[in-house]
């Protein structure tokens, strides 16, 4: 084959260039941390160089790096194989600043693009390989790589292989690091499904230089990697297995890998995933979301839903959430009778929250109306974790269409995944990643929780993607997160580990502050229950202030020297001037001492560490004096947390200003959720430092507590309750109290009520309005009107002081029968009844008709006519009693309604013929006509 002639060229974006030589038909990509030189000779397509410029060191050692690697009907084809052409390249910068190379190679039958995307400021280089059908026939593909090349060969002594194993792992514990396994020690051989079984993750670190690589890809379906020595060559190879159909002149892609060079340890090594999660697979992270406090757990009724927002108002949470069993069917997604969505959401933004739906994109179960209408969308209808046949683009093209339109319907909301998604091919795995990244996309206002019964989903896309994920299903260790740390930011981690519902949660539970906030438990618990919870998520909310929560954070295990370090996390601020040290339950034994050696900080900086519980004197010593010396821990309690530089934190006891007061305090009758209640809202307060509650009085006594927003809903209280509010700030100043006053001065003015019933035609056809007119007198700011004494509607007014108000119920499809109506005025000093008005409806079904035959035999036409009155919207006619017509028709009363009906000849015999009118409220018949045929 040819190779067409090229010039050489560079593309440049900060400190990444892509750089061709047409002579030696090589392409380097480089950054001030990495060169990597692709090179294209008879035939072939390899790797011959790989060096970290950090320290000068050549990765690529023995043997050929193969590039990519995919079996076609059972042929291995490599980039090493030989027999390729190639057919061009290009060379571009994509908006975020990569610089992106594309190479094109063919051989008969099958064509390949290559991908690299370099990425200026960091080692990191992400690669994917394109497959193209050019002949005319399907083939299978198979072993299809994220990367394939040989590193390290020379040194093989020296190098070990570390993984992370995933959720449902075959192990007794999940999510628990794998090494180190020497790779001198022959071939291994660590696979999953998706984050099941294993993490997508492996890295060789060189003990001796304490230096390695890390190889990451996205891939949510089945694969295997090859990773050891391989005749006598270190070989790193992820693919995707299980078999994948191509139909000729299709093309799919394969999955992403990505490579990168780090110094130093383990955690370096995370931190380097990190830093390149926070420069390139940030942008889909909505601060909205992220860092996040969200009460779990089921149940979604009103007085569960109304529960769990006032606990978390309480506590000082953001989302209130609602799991499987919301639904009236998976697949059809809407809400159960009884469920005020839409309610639960405008009463969590009164309190500055929002809310969360578990709701599977490609979920479906046999009784859903999706099933019954689209059979063959179902993988099986009868199991219900099955799902949608998402690889039909139909179905895919439902979901976005489905998701957009319960978003506009709820939202903003977050949307959690969860099973059927996290295994199979690669057409399947592809088609998962297009639904999460289409509903990203369509979406920009809305979160997402990334779950597949457990982890199953998760890679580095996937959870940049996702504002939370879920890490495993199974029970939890004090690994849970620990090292999965290294991949992905803490607080996007769920941790169980940590958890402590409400009612039995205690300072033991503080891992959970490096990680997700996850709050569950018995929604009728009392304040007292709420006061741990609230204490820890006011440090929670502080911390993510300072900066050592979030973007740009780095993350380290501090070493001991004695007892188990697993669990036990240190996060610094991107600066490495704040940071902070959480410690799992039963880290060590109660009262013993303990020296803990931090990690990450600037040696020749200051810091001053201090302890939540006191177990460590406050001091101030330099970053290289922490780091040789380690902190003493006199004592160890639970509960403890270590500070660096964060003297000025909630309790820290060094806040003697109290906080300016809250303002014009305000009292409003209110139904929220189906309770009648006093709502109180407020302007904020403000402190030098810290903000932390508001304390609420009522009538003289201490209340409750309010966490988050300015807005608290008493449920069964009184007009005239009166309340206070004091604003609290961390160290527990309190300033002065801030008295209500209600809304509104005095309870509405008695308004009127009248319909138009009969008003345009004369006719009582139960549709008409009740209307209410309110002259002069107090404003109202709702108005409730009653049908036979049951609520039929509250219509929200706008108060305009004491001008006249006006409002109009359209009613429709009353049935003859007698409908009182009363109303209520209300306002935030009281409701007051309207007067009295009685409908008597006497047409609500057509008029009768008249019918009349005209012609004969084979000419026979039946005539049917409404001359004045109520209209129909459908017409039967009957002869002998059974319905040989039927028709639609259109109503516009009190107008006359013609109708036909060719009945031709009707056979020998006495015939009766009768015609139907039909509205929602009834039928009309007219006489019978009798027609005599010989």
């Amino acid at each position: 084959m040819g190779t067409p002639a090229y010039g050489s060229e560079t593309v440049a974006s900060g400190d990444a260039t892509v750089s061709f030589d047409a002579a030696a038909e090589e392409w380097t990509l480089e950054t001030d941390d990495v060169r990597r030189v692709i090179k294209f000779a008879d035939g072939s397509l390899t790797q011959t160089e790989l060096v970290s410029k950090e320290t000068g060191r050549d990765y690529q050692q023995r043997g050929v790096s193969t590039e990519f690697r995919v079996r076609v009907d059972g042929a291995d084809l490599r980039g090493s194989s030989g027999g390729w052409g190639l057919d061009g390249h290009e060379t571009a910068v994509e908006p975020n600043g990569a610089v992106h190379l594309t190479l094109t190679l063919s051989r008969p039958g099958i064509r390949v693009d290559r991908q690299y995307w370099l990425y200026p400021d960091t080692s990191f280089i992400e690669e994917r390989t394109d497959v193209t059908n050019t002949g005319s026939l399907a083939v299978e593909l198979n072993d299809f790589s994220a990367v394939s090349m040989r590193v390290l060969g020379d040194d093989a002594e020296d190098v070990d292989m570390y993984a992370i194993n995933g959720d449902k792992a075959s192990a007794a514990t999940y999510q628990t690091l794998k090494g180190p396994i020497p790779m001198a020690s022959g071939l291994q051989n660590p696979g999953g499904r998706g984050g099941n079984v294993h993490q997508p993750f492996v890295t060789l670190h060189d003990r001796e230089a304490a230096e390695g690589i890390a190889v990451t890809w996205d891939y949510t379906g089945n694969w295997v990697m090859n990773v050891g020595d391989s005749y006598g060559k270190i070989l790193v190879e992820p693919r995707a297995t299980l078999a994948t159909a191509l139909a000729p002149g299709n093309e799919i892609t394969g999955p992403v890998g990505r490579v990168g060079f780090y110094q130093g340890d383990l955690d370096d090594m995370g931190n380097s995933i990190l830093d390149f999660t926070y420069r390139y697979l940030w942008d889909d992270t909505s601060d909205e979301y992220f860092p996040l406090i969200r009460y779990g757990g089921y149940g979604s009724t009103p007085d569960i839903i109304g529960d769990k927002i006032r606990q978390l108002a309480y506590i000082g949470g953001d989302m209130v959430w609602m799991d499987d069993g919301w639904q009236d069917a998976m697949g059809d997604w809407n809400a159960k009778p009884g469920e005020p969505l839409r309610e639960y959401r405008d009463f969590a933004a009164m309190h500055g929250m929002q809310m969360g739906y578990w709701l599977v994109p490609w979920g479906a179960e046999g009784k859903s109306q999706i099933a019954a209408q689209h059979p063959d969308w179902m993988l099986n209808a009868a199991d219900r974790k099955a799902g949608l046949d998402t690889i039909n683009p139909e179905v895919r093209a439902h979901i976005d269409s489905m998701l957009q339109d319960r978003q506009e319907e709820l939202g903003p909301f977050m949307l959690k995944t969860d099973f059927g998604a996290d295994s199979g091919n690669l057409e399947k795995a592809n088609a998962t990643m297009d639904i999460l990244q289409e509903f990203v996309d369509h979406n920009p206002q809305a979160g997402l929780q990334l779950c597949s019964d457990g982890g199953g989903l998760m890679n580095l896309r996937t959870v940049a993607l996702s504002d939370l994920a879920l890490q495993r299903d199974g029970t939890p260790g004090r690994e849970d997160g620990y090292w999965t740390s290294m991949m992905y930011p803490t607080e996007k981690l769920i941790a169980s580990y940590g958890r402590g519902d409400v009612g039995k949660y205690s300072k033991s539970n503080r891992h959970l502050l490096s990680f997700h906030f996850t709050i569950a438990g018995d929604t009728t618990a009392p304040d007292e229950a709420l006061e741990p919870l609230r204490v820890d998520a006011e440090i929670y909310r502080y911390l993510a202030s300072q900066g050592v929560m979030g973007r740009w954070v780095e993350v380290y295990r501090p070493t001991s020297d004695s007892g188990s370090v697993v669990g036990i996390l240190q996060k610094m601020s991107g600066d490495g001037e704040r940071g902070y040290i959480t410690f799992p339950k039963a880290a060590f034994a109660l009262g013993s001492a303990v020296t803990l050696k931090p990690k990450g900080l600037e040696p020749d900086h200051a810091y001053t560490v201090a302890s939540q519980e006191g177990s460590v004197p406050t001091q101030t010593r330099s970053g290289a004096d922490w780091m040789r010396d380690g902190i003493d821990i006199g004592a160890y309690v639970e509960g403890e947390i270590l500070y660096f530089n964060l003297e000025n934190r909630p309790g820290a006891g060094t806040d003697e200003v109290a906080p300016t007061p809250a303002a014009e305090v305000r009292t409003a009758l209110a139904t929220r959720l189906g309770e009648d209640g006093v709502e109180l809202t407020w302007k904020a307060g403000a402190d030098d430092r810290w903000l932390s509650h508001y304390a609420i009085w009522k009538n003289g006594e201490p209340y409750t507590k309010v966490s988050s927003g300015e807005y608290f809903f008493d449920a069964g209280a009184a007009v005239d309750d009166v309340y206070e509010v004091r604003a609290v700030d961390g160290d527990g100043n309190v300033s002065a109290g801030a008295v209500s006053t209600p809304l509104d001065p005095e309870a509405p003015a008695r308004a009127v009520l009248s319909t138009t019933s009969g008003w345009a035609s004369g006719l009582h056809d139960g549709t008409y309005d009740v209307k209410m007119d309110l002259w002069w007198g107090q404003n109202a700011r709702e108005f409730r009107l009653y049908e036979n004494g049951d609520l039929l509607t509250a219509v929200p007014l706008t108060p305009d002081g004491r001008q006249a108000q006006h409002a109009a119920v359209p009613i429709a499809g009353r049935g003859n029968g007698t409908y009182v109506y009363t109303g209520e005025l209300r306002n935030a000093a009281g409701g007051t009844e309207t007067s009295t008005v009685t409908v008597e409806v006497t047409d609500a079904a057509p008029a009768k008709p008249a019918l009349r035959i005209a012609g004969e035999d084979a000419e026979r036409v039946a005539l049917t006519d409404l001359w004045w009155g109520t209209n129909a919207t459908a017409y039967r006619l009957l002869v002998d009693g059974e319905i040989v017509d039927e028709q639609d028709l259109t109503a516009r009363s009190p107008q006359a309604q013609h109708v036909e009906t060719v009945l031709g000849a009707l056979g020998a015999g006495r015939h009766e013929l009768q015609s139907v009118l039909v509205n929602t409220a009834g039928e009309t018949r007219s006489d019978p006509v009798v027609v005599e045929e010989r």
